[in-house]
């Protein structure tokens, strides 16, 4: 089976882990969510749909544009195919004035986590088993169609997040998702110990997909800064 074309939805695969048969555990956190945000500006970037504006998201002159464009990782797509795509667009066309990178990646996040899964599982990517624990309290699994090809997917990701090949030589969507799925801190990826081997190659990935990089490295701190006050 080939890889959905969208950059979200090939995000959310990388949470697979080949070896246990599941999914990650950062699908439960909160870290996920703003980086699938942050996927979707990304593509809704280079497909035209938005433009940077001094730091902040506008409308860009193909927001409205109906024909087919290139994906990473596969054949052209519109904004429309992704249902978290198309959520992005409509709320920064509709916003009524002009916000940051931060402020979209950081919104929705459950939401757009639901969204991927949801929209995985329509197109026969995933199987998701939904399932009650001792009869009350709910519980979802998620499991991969085609694990061969996921692996792949991971094991291309793996590879352009620890090098040796110059940031700048990197295809394109292996280095955004490097980048992505090192700020999201999926662990499949890479362990914290390995993440913080490769501090300063992270730094040069997430400077490559800037502003997004550096807006979700901004949510994701919030978020845990949060949760340590939390207790």
């Amino acid at each position: 089976m080939d890889l959905p074309d969208s950059l979200p939805a090939q995000l959310y695969l990388l949470t697979y882990n080949p070896e246990k048969e599941r999914m990650d555990g950062c699908v439960a956190s909160g870290y996920l969510g703003p980086a699938l945000r942050a996927a979707a500006l990304l593509e809704l970037r280079r497909r035209g749909r938005i433009l940077d504006e001094a730091g902040k998201v506008v409308p860009g002159p193909g927001a409205r544009a109906g024909g087919r464009t290139g994906a990473p990782g596969g054949a052209g797509a519109t904004a429309l195919d992704d249902p978290i795509l198309t959520r992005v667009l409509e709320q920064v066309g509709t916003s009524g004035r002009q916000r940051s990178w931060k402020h979209w990646i950081g919104k929705d996040n459950r939401r757009t986590t639901r969204c991927a899964r949801d929209y995985l599982e329509a197109g026969r990517w995933v199987r998701v088993d939904r399932t009650r624990v001792i009869g009350i309290f709910p519980r979802t699994v998620v499991t991969v169609r085609d694990p061969r090809t996921t692996r792949a997917l991971i094991n291309d990701v793996r590879r352009a997040l620890r090098g040796p090949t110059p940031v700048d030589r990197l295809d394109g969507r292996d280095r955004q998702l490097a980048a992505l799925g090192a700020l999201a801190e999926i662990r499949v990826l890479a362990t914290g110990r390995e993440r913080r081997a490769h501090k300063a190659r992270i730094g040069e990935l997430t400077a490559s997909i800037a502003p997004a990089g550096h807006a979700l490295r901004k949510v994701v701190q919030a978020q845990k800064a949060e949760h340590s006050a939390g207790g």
